[in-house]
């Protein structure tokens, strides 16, 4: 799974110009995210983006899940700078999230807010430091699903213009009728590069 994930990764960012690709990774997952500017289209839609995600989560990061099928996701945000707070940016945004947990088919459709500010430090190449939060309470939860709760904090240095290495933490929660489930609780290494 985890050449595909990578291959799948590669093939996207190229054959459909993505604006943003991240790649990230741990011992046991992979996570491939695609995100398009959609202002290359012609359209007046500066700031917005469209994006593609796979998690291939592990059970051995989550103590609630036996047998663990890959979370997809589609994506759409705006995401605009902040006026009068340099280097920071702010987005809003809807996902839309499947998956089989045990059996039982899980699909949500969370809203949520991301971050993304520049620090300002003096050193050699910025360091940038972003989060998100996303929600879906149970009526935006459909088959089995009962809930969807995602946290996200990270840490990027950009070494090279436009090419970020990023050092990261993720909680997903994607409750199920009968019970609460934790999909993935686990730190992460990854890359990104923007087109």
């Amino acid at each position: 799974m985890l050449k595909k994930v990578i291959l799948g990764t590669l093939i996207c960012s190229s054959a459909f110009a993505a604006n943003q690709a991240e790649l990230n990774i741990n011992n046991k997952e992979v996570e491939g995210q695609f995100r398009y500017d959609l202002s290359k289209t012609g359209n007046n839609l500066e700031g917005a983006f469209a994006g593609v995600r796979i998690l291939n989560g592990d059970e051995s990061n989550s103590d609630t899940i036996s047998n663990i099928d890959p979370l997809v996701e589609a994506s759409f945000m705006v995401m605009r700078p902040v006026d009068g707070v340099e280097g920071l940016s702010l987005g809003l945004g809807i996902k839309a999230e499947y998956t089989k947990l045990d059996g039982n088919n899980y699909m949500a459709i969370p809203f949520g807010l991301e971050a993304d500010m520049k620090l300002p430090v003096p050193t050699p190449f910025p360091f940038y430091v972003g989060g998100a939060l996303y929600y879906a309470p149970s009526v935006l939860s459909f088959q089995d699903g009962d809930g969807y709760f995602e946290g996200r904090i990270h840490l990027d240095a950009e070494p090279i213009k436009n090419g970020r290495i990023e050092v990261g933490y993720r909680q997903i929660d994607t409750d199920v009728k009968n019970r609460n489930v934790t999909y993935n609780d686990a730190f992460y290494f990854g890359f990104r590069y923007d087109f």
